[in-house]
Parts: C-alpha cells; structure tokens; sequence
C-alpha cells in the first residue's frame, strides 16, 4: 500500500506545465477506507462511521475560513447576515448530503472484485479493510503458521489489486479526460512507471508487477506503462516478446532492434493484440546511447505543449449543443403537454380570443390576468393582493370589495396603458389601511381584481354590450361568487362605456353596490343607471363647463394662443372619436356649447381603433388648424391613444413650424406622462400639456407619503379615488354591522342611498352621496400643466377641497375668475 501511494504521489508530481493537475478520486477514496480510524461497533456502525469519514474528507474543501464570520460581523446589515450564513451553513453541507445519498451506490467494480452480490460499496469497503486488517495483524505469526501466511498474502494481495485498479481507472480518465475539459488536447501521452529492480518473489516491486499482471490479465491493457529491471529469476506469467512482422534487412544494432520490440509491444498492447500484460524484453549489454540514469537526469521534465485558445472549442461547442439540447427538449415537451392537456385557468378566468386573460382573482388562485407590455406591473399587484388577502380571517364575518376595470391590452397599440393600474393601487393601499385599524364594530376587507380586458369588451354580456360575442361575462362571475366569497360592492369601471353601464346593470340587478371611479360619462349617472350605481368623479357635463373656463381665462395658456379675429378667446381645435357617444363625443360637444361664445371650434375626428395612417393624417390635420388659427388643441379622446397622437404631432411640420409650443388641454391623459412628466420635454418637446385632474393630494401629507412608501409613485392620475371608494364602503359596513351582522349587498345599497355618505373628508375631495345624488356635487378638480422644465404647476383649482374642507369658488390671478358651480337643487 505504501508502494501504491508514493506511486500515485510521484505522477502527480509529474504533471507537465499547463496539463492541470492529476485527479485520482477512487484511488484517493480506496485508500481514505483503509487509513480509517473508525470506532468499534458492529456492522451498522461501522458503515455508518465509514459514510461519515468519507462525507467529512469530501466536503473539507469546503469550508469557509475563520474570517468570513468576523468579516461577516465588521460589515453588518444584509451583506453581514449574508457572509456570517456562508460561514455557518457552508455549501459543503449541501455537497455533503447529496455525497451521503449516493456514496453507497459508487464504485461498484469493487464490489464485483471482492464477489460481493450487490452494488453497495460501503459492505464491500467494510471487507476491504477487514482484508487489509487481517494481512497486517497477522505479520509476526507467518513464519510459525504457513496456512495463516497463505491467507495473509491472498488478503493482501486482494486490497493491491483494488487499489491498483482504482489507480489504473483513474489514470485512463486522466489520459483522455472528457469533451468538457479544456485540457482534452493536451494530454496526448500515457503514463510510465520506472521499477528499478524487479526481484525475486515477496520483494515490492515483484508484488507490485505480479499485481499489475493480475488485474491487466482481468481488465485488459491500461493507461500506465511499467517498465521494471529484472534482477532475479523471471516470473512465469511474463510473454516472450513478438516476433518482428517483416524481418530487419541487414545488421541492426542491439538498442535499435529493442526501441522497436517495445514500439510493437505498446502498439500492440494499446490494440489489443496482445492479451498478456508483462512481456519479456532483452536489453543490450553495451549502452550506445548513455545510461538510463543519464537519460532521465537530462529529459525529467515530459514537455506539454501551450495553452492555446481554441482548447476551450470543444468544452463550449459541448456546453452550447447540451444547452440547445435542453432547451429543445424543455420547448418540445411544452408544446406535447399543451397539445395533449390545453392550460386550463381557473373556473374564474379564461383567455379570450384577444390573447387576454379575463375574470377576477384573489391574488391566490392561480389566475394571472396580466398579458401586454405592462404584464409585470399587474402582477406584481397580484401578488401584493395575495398576501393582504392571505392575512384575513375569513373564519369570521368578513366582506369582498371587487375592484373592476380593464387591466390588460389586446390590441397592437405598443402605448396603450390600462388607466386601472393607479386606482387599484390605491385601493390596494386602503385594504391594508383598512384591516390594521381593529376598531370595535369593523367588518375585514378582503379585496377580489376583475379585468373585463380591453375596452371593457368582456365585462358584460347583452343589452347596451353590442361587441361582446364570445359568451364571456366578468359581470356574471362576480355575481357567481357573491355569495361563497361575501361579496359587497364592486369599485372601479374606470372607463364610460356602453359595455362598463351593461355591467353596473347586471350587478345591480342582485343587489350589488357599484361605486365607479375614473367615469365621468354623462350617460352613466343619467338615463339608464341603476339606483345601485354611484361614482365619485365628476360627469362630463362639469368638466366641460370647468375646462371652457379656464380656456376662456387662463394667462398661461393665453401664452401660447392668440385670440382669433373678432372674439375674446383663442381657437379650439377639439379631437374626439364620434363613435364614442359615452364620453369623447359627449365632452367634446359639451364643451363646444360652453366655449363656441369665445371662439370658434372646430371638430377634428380621432377613434381610438385608427391606424397609424390614419393617426398621421388627424395629426396634419390638428397642426395645420392650430398653424393657420393660432388657437389651441382640446383633447376629448381616450388616455389610451393619446401618445399615438402625440408622436405624430411632434414629427409633424405644422406643430413644429409654428413658433412657441402648442397648447393641448385634455380631459383624459396617458397615465405614463402624468406619472413621469419629464417625457414631455424629452419626447413632445413641441407640445405644452394642460390636464384635469380630480384630486390633489398634498406630496408631504400621509397619504401622498404611504402611497410612495408601498409603490415607488407619486398619487397622481385618480390614486386618490380608488383610496377614497374602499375607505368609503368600508366606513359604511362598518355601520351596517354594528346592527346587521349578517347583512345583505343590498343592505349597502340603502345605506348609500339613505343616510348615505354625508360630506366625507377623502383623499380626493369632500364627498357626498345620497339617493339625490349618485355623484358628488361641486367636486374638487384641478387644471394642472407639464412645464418645458417636466414640472408639474397647477393653474386652475375649484370645488369642495379635502385640504381644509373648504369650498373654492374662484380661482385665477388675485382670484379674478369665477369657477363653474354643480345645480344642487
């Protein structure tokens, strides 16, 4: 055995320059067995101890050293916890218990040499040690007992077969390592043992060339060539060399003719020609070449050559092809699951032909309604709603608000933002508020997201829904799981649409609560609305007269449009879609009525489903109007579309010939530009946006403070509104529940309606709401401008304020203009 290490020892040694280094794992792991130190105790224990010994030698390379928890201590914060958890939960553990779990499958060639039935090396390393145990323990006792010597050698001459064997397997992965290695190039040798005296029998290195026989005569030829002097008799098991396959042709001189008998013995051996593993090879008597001790002084050292870049060819050609493989496989058995098993989503949501998935979700049920270049934000809100959800005790009376509006894009509109993000944001952030105040007489909040997808297609089925045709009804599945989930009242639409009245009609129609927010349709407060139907932003009919005053009055946008010839206020160049009869066409024709006094309108077409052809020539349109009239842009089209619109002006040589910015004053903006104003300079340099806004929270007041805390925003663009509407509805089933502990969704709706909410103190204004009044009356509204600078400034201000709860009524330069009052008779 010690013969054997300091072999192993020696070609390791020997390694050339830039070769890397010589692994020898099974011999190293043969040899740890029998050096063991183990405990004595039966069987069980012992493998028990072998598996710890060769677990702990594996994992020691491991281990972090002693500075990694001080450093981990002097750095403090994530990183410190981060470095003292390396330091006590190494990633040996983990390489330790997947070696504990495997080792006894290794190495089963050592078994089948011992004749052990099975594969596990643990009892076949168990008997190699007793071998090895018994040869040395019975040393003294040979000479005096010959059986005992017999039994002595065998055993010893079993464990130098096995580590032999382990040192010739690890030797011919050595010699030709694997397509992975960068070293597989370099390594275009076999290994060579020198045995300076092969002498007679029990002499070392007789042992060791009689061993090398034995397992070359079971394994065949290997990586390791032995050369060794004979200095005694010959063993019987060594060959006569071959005779040379053509004859020499005159007189070769003795050293040449044995060069060439080793050449054929090699060839032949690496062949497999030649089955026996020891051959006989005479040697010249006279050296013509030096000695050989000569020879090994001057060339010790085998040369390697360099390193070379294309060694790393095949180990990353290997690695690409197993990837390209993997991921192959990974898409073709996708693409076999979906064929054979289509995704089912839950009973709650299903993806229509749009590619959008529509429904409602608690946050944990498996149903992601993201889809479109804003997927990542919405599920990140998913998740926030899972776990505010997950902390409410539904084993005791709780109630559902469903926030409902579209929350997905189907169409090809790469700037088409939901406008629900920042409303249910909000309401995101009063559940929270909500369920932490633990008042005495308070009904839980859990929270449900319905998306109807784009344009509110899907939110409803029949009656004033003329475009829904798929049979899809987010409205019907609210009202499916109004009674298993204790559903209230439904906040949101965010959109004025025939498709988002359809559903407030089907909710209300079982007696569900619908408080609108982001709708300011006239249509949606009048004619057909439900008496179950409440909002809590303005209709158009007083943003119209609101956004006609400040045209007629504001300095700031008289900056940069001149009256036109013979009237008081400049020229107003109104976009609007005339198919959108709930809002566009609603507001731009209110508006029309309220301004047409001060200066002429005129009335420029935009839907929000034109192509881009369609959109440059609206965009001509719009720029030579404000070029030849020097008036302004009203923008009454959806937020959805209005960056199209907005790129196109900017590129257009009308808007950009005309000196000084163009004035755009819009009811609806882009979500994107009012959260992040510096796009205006950046993007539309050539535009100066003026926009309405229903509320104004104060940046330093809680609010404005907890909102940025939970989202990374401002509470821009309704944040406010959504906040407002489930700190509204919670506010009055609390007072529900003080008597009805059980109570009904139509419960809520009398509440509302009678004693209803009587100047309620909001984020985004002081509301009232009644039976009289299904919206706010006088609500606060703001006018506020996107400075060259990507500032924000507000110019215009009037309604009942949350700031104070004060009623403004004139706004303006020393207060000089009169603000719209609401009819509250």
């Amino acid at each position: 055995m010690l013969l054997l290490d300091d072999v192993a020892r020696q070609l390791r040694a020997s390694m050339p320059e830039g070769a890397g280094a010589l692994r020898l794992p099974e011999f190293d792991t043969c040899l740890a067995v029998l050096r063991a130190d183990l405990p004595p105790g039966d069987a069980e224990e012992e493998r028990q101890a072998l598996r710890d010994v060769l677990c702990e030698r594996v994992t020691r390379r491991f281990r972090p050293a002693d500075r990694t928890a001080r450093l981990g201590e002097a750095v403090g914060g994530r990183w410190g916890a981060v470095l003292r958890l390396a330091a006590l939960v190494p990633a040996g553990w983990l390489w330790r218990l997947w070696y504990g779990l495997r080792v006894d499958r290794r190495h089963p060639w050592v078994g089948r040499m011992l004749g052990r039935p099975g594969r596990s090396f643990l009892d076949a390393a168990a008997e190699l040690r007793a071998a090895h145990q018994h040869a040395s323990s019975q040393d003294a006792a040979r000479a005096a007992h010959p059986d005992v010597a017999a039994l002595a050698a065998r055993d010893e001459a079993m464990v130098r077969q096995v580590l032999l064997t382990a040192l010739l397997r690890d030797l011919a992965r050595a010699a030709r390592p694997g397509v992975w290695s960068r070293f597989r190039p370099r390594r275009g040798w076999a290994f060579v043992l020198l045995l300076p005296t092969v002498g007679g029998e029990g002499s070392a290195c007789r042992k060791f060339l009689d061993t090398y026989a034995a397992v070359a005569r079971d394994a065949g030829p290997g990586p390791l060539l032995v050369l060794g002097a004979a200095t005694d008799e010959i063993p019987s098991y060594v060959a006569a060399p071959p005779r040379p396959p053509v004859p020499a042709q005159g007189l070769v001189p003795d050293a040449r003719r044995a060069a060439r008998t080793a050449a054929a013995l090699f060839g032949g051996a690496a062949d497999g020609r030649t089955p026996e593993g020891v051959h006989l090879l005479p040697l010249p008597r006279t050296p013509d070449d030096g000695t050989a001790a000569e020879r090994l002084a001057v060339h010790r050292v085998v040369p390697s050559r360099r390193p070379r870049r294309r060694d790393w060819l095949g180990p990353v050609a290997a690695g690409a092809a197993a990837a390209m493989l993997c991921t192959g496989g990974v898409f073709v058995s996708r693409a076999v699951v979906e064929l054979f098993f289509p995704a089912r989503h839950p009973a709650t949501c299903q993806e229509v032909a749009t590619g959008e998935v529509v429904g409602l979700t608690d946050g944990t049920d498996g149903c992601d309604l993201a889809h479109g270049l804003y997927a990542s934000d919405l599920r990140k809100l998913e998740k926030t709603l899972g776990s505010q959800n997950a902390r409410v005790d539904t084993g005791r009376p709780y109630r559902t608000v469903v926030f409902f509006a579209p929350l997905s894009v189907g169409s090809e509109s790469q700037r088409t933002v939901p406008t629900g993000f920042q409303m249910l944001r909000g309401a995101l952030l009063a559940q929270k508020q909500v369920n932490a105040r633990h008042k005495k007489s308070q009904v839980p909040v859990r929270l449900l997201v319905a998306n109807p997808g784009e344009y509110f297609r899907f939110g409803s089925l029949g009656g004033l829904n003329t475009t829904n045709r798929s049979g899809v009804d987010v409205a019907q599945m609210i009202v499916d799981r109004a009674e298993e989930d204790h559903i209230a009242a439904v906040v949101g639409l965010a959109q004025s649409r025939p498709e988002s009245q359809q559903a407030a009609i089907e909710l209300g129609a079982h007696g569900i609560t619908v408080l609108g927010v982001g709708v300011s349709g006239q249509r949606m407060v009048e004619g057909d609305a439900p008496v179950s139907y409440f909002q809590l932003s303005p209709p158009d009919e007083r943003i119209a007269q609101v956004l006609a005053t400040f045209a007629r009055h504001s300095p700031r946008l008289r900056a940069l449009a001149r009256p036109a010839p013979g009237r008081s206020g400049p020229a107003a160049v109104v976009v609007f879609d005339p198919r959108d009869e709930y809002f566009s066409a609603d507001l731009a024709h209110r508006f029309d009525a309220a301004y047409r006094a001060t200066g002429p309108v005129h009335l420029v077409p935009y839907g929000e489903k034109e192509d881009g052809r369609r959109t440059d020539s609206v965009a001509d349109t719009v720029c030579t109007l404000i070029h030849r009239t020097d008036g302004f842009v009203l923008y009454a089209g959806r937020s959805s579309v209005m960056e199209d619109l907005f790129l196109s002006m900017q590129h257009d040589r009308g808007c950009r010939a005309r000196q000084g910015r163009v004035a755009v004053l819009a009811e609806s903006p882009a979500p994107d530009v009012i959260l992040h104003p510096e796009m205006m300079p950046r993007e539309y340099g050539a535009l100066t946006l003026f926009y309405n806004q229903f509320s104004l929270p104060a940046p330093d007041g809680p609010f404005a403070k907890s909102f940025r805390e939970a989202f990374g925003l401002p509470a821009e663009n309704d944040a406010s509104v959504g906040y407002d509407a489930v700190n509204i509805l919670s506010d009055a089933m609390d007072a529900i529940f003080t008597t009805d502990r059980s109570f009904s969704p139509s419960a809520l709706v009398t509440h509302l309606q009678d004693p209803g909410v009587p100047e309620y103190v909001g984020e985004s204004g002081v509301i009232t709401l009644n039976s009289s009044h299904n919206f706010p009356p006088n609500k606060e509204i703001h006018v506020r401008e996107i400075t060259p600078d990507g500032t924000r400034l507000t110019d215009l201000t009037c309604g009942v304020l949350a700031d104070g709860a004060r009623e403004v009524t004139r706004w303006g330069p020393g207060d000089r203009f009169a603000c719209p009052l609401d009819d509250v008779t």
